[in-house]
This record gives structure tokens, C-alpha cells and sequence, in this order.
């Protein structure tokens, strides 16, 4: 069991580390919703840290696009398209790489990254989609109802708005 004096000198220590932060430090980007703040802001004390405010639009503007995966998405399509592209067989390939792209958005957000709010994953995961659509893959731009440019204003729409799902940010 800590002393009384042991717990201060922590206490003191926190506070001196506190203040010594660097901006950079600061304005880092976590990945914390208001949802599990109070089990995940614990202090070196054991206390609940009520420093940290949510995020700001432009970090929840980061975090919700799936880069990562987009990225891979747009190789693994891009490469099988140009060695099988016009292969009868392809459009079913490609119907297979956009499932393994949405499955793997949701994954990789929660193996990979420890992202456990369920919002923060629909989000991205339907983020994933619409980039995937408004790039205009095989599989969806033979849908009889697909229009390119509704697919890139559609896209425009949710990326610039998605911040906005989880309520309205403290700062911008």
C-alpha cells in the first residue's frame, strides 16, 4: 500500500509532466470518443483524466476515412483488373475484391487499429464503400441505376458530413 507522501509526490509529478508538454504533443490525434472516455482517460494516479476533450472536426474528418485500406483496395483492383480486366470471369473477381475490401475495412479498424466504437467502424466501413463506388468498379458501375457523378457528389457528401454522425464537435 503507497504512502500518503508517495501518492502526492505522483500526483506532483503528473502535474509537472502535465504542464510540460509540448503542443506537438498535445494536439495529437487519439482515437477516444466521448463513449469510452472515462475508462480509457485514466491518469497515472488511478484518476479519471477530464483534460482531454473530444475530438475536433478535422481529427474525426482523419480518422473516418479508411485510407489504409482504400489504398490496398486500389492496388489489389487496380492490378487484377489489368491482368484479367476483360476476362469473362472478372466482373465475379471483382464483386469478391469489393467484399474482402468492406470486410476487411471492419477488421482491420478493429483488429488492428483497437477501434471498439461501433459507430466509428459503420462509418468508416461505409466510407470504404462509397470511395469504392465512386471510383466506378466493375461491379458496381454495371448496376443499372449507377451515375458516376452521384456517386462522387454522394461521396463528397458523406466524407465532408461524416464528422457530423456522432454529434457535433467541441472544436473545430
Amino acid at each position: 500500500m503507497p504512502s500518503r507522501s508517495s501518492a502526492r509526490s505522483i500526483d506532483i509529478l503528473c502535474d509537472k509532466e502535465h504542464q510540460h508538454r509540448t503542443e506537438a504533443e498535445k494536439s495529437m490525434r487519439l482515437v477516444i470518443t466521448k463513449r469510452n472516455r472515462d475508462t480509457v482517460l485514466l491518469d497515472a494516479s488511478g484518476r479519471v483524466n477530464r483534460g482531454i476533450c473530444g475530438d475536433s472536426y478535422r481529427e474525426r474528418l482523419l480518422k473516418y476515412i479508411p485510407a489504409e485500406t482504400i489504398a490496398l483496395f486500389i492496388a489489389v483492383y487496380g492490378i487484377t483488373y489489368y491482368l484479367s480486366g476483360s476476362e469473362t470471369w472478372y466482373p465475379l473477381m471483382a464483386r469478391w475484391i469489393l467484399i474482402a475490401g468492406i470486410l476487411g475495412t471492419a477488421l482491420y479498424l478493429w483488429q488492428v487499429e483497437g477501434v471498439t466504437d461501433l459507430v466509428q467502424v459503420a462509418i468508416s466501413t461505409t466510407g470504404f464503400f462509397l470511395w469504392a463506388c465512386a471510383l466506378g468498379i466493375v461491379t458496381v458501375a454495371s448496376l443499372p441505376f449507377y451515375n458516376a457523378m452521384v456517386a462522387g457528389l454522394l461521396l463528397v457528401v458523406w466524407v465532408f458530413g461524416a464528422p457530423l454522425i456522432d454529434g457535433w464537435p467541441e472544436t473545430w
